[in-house]
């Protein structure tokens, strides 16, 4: 588990003013704060490349185990999740349930292999506002994260 902090710079970074630490690409000062919950690497790092692109966002901590996305969370208080449901010793649901209990405010995306109605019932109950199968609809989460920018900027006027 990596929880890391914007200092020191990284000569990996493609773009000025950006950061690589401990895999973990940010891009200064950041409205909102993301952490990322998956266990293959290669697709933790392809969503966190993919949210380095997006204005006003901020990787704050990845994880790709139940213990490590809890405890993660539970320190970083990121503005929103983007959870795997199957991960080692446990869920993303199962992860999500638990700290919507104490950040009621967190927002989740579900992204996934195993896009069955009984998946989707159990991350919406669990706190989810968004489901996406990983093969349909992983090019959406930039779309569903800048509309939640806007509609927390909308709120802040």
């Amino acid at each position: 588990m990596r929880f890391t902090h914007k200092a020191g710079h990284d000569s990996r970074s493609a773009n000025p003013g950006r950061t690589i630490q401990n895999g973990a690409v940010y891009k200064g000062q950041a409205d909102m704060k993301v952490f990322v919950v998956e266990d293959s690497a290669p697709v933790r790092e392809r969503l966190i490349e993919m949210i380095a692109e997006i204005d006003g966002f901020e990787i704050v901590g990845q994880a790709s185990t139940f213990n490590e996305a809890v405890s993660g969370i539970r320190w970083t208080r990121p503005d929103v999740a983007i959870l795997d449901i199957q991960l080692a010793a446990g869920t993303g649901i199962d992860a999500l349930a638990e700290v919507k209990r104490e950040q009621p405010g967190l927002r989740a995306i579900v992204l996934t292999n195993y896009a069955t109605p009984q998946h989707e019932k159990a991350s919406v109950d669990a706190g989810a506002e968004y489901f996406l199968d990983k093969s349909a609809d992983f090019e959406k989460i930039a779309e569903i994260l800048d509309s939640m920018k806007a509609e927390r900027d909308t709120h802040r006027r």
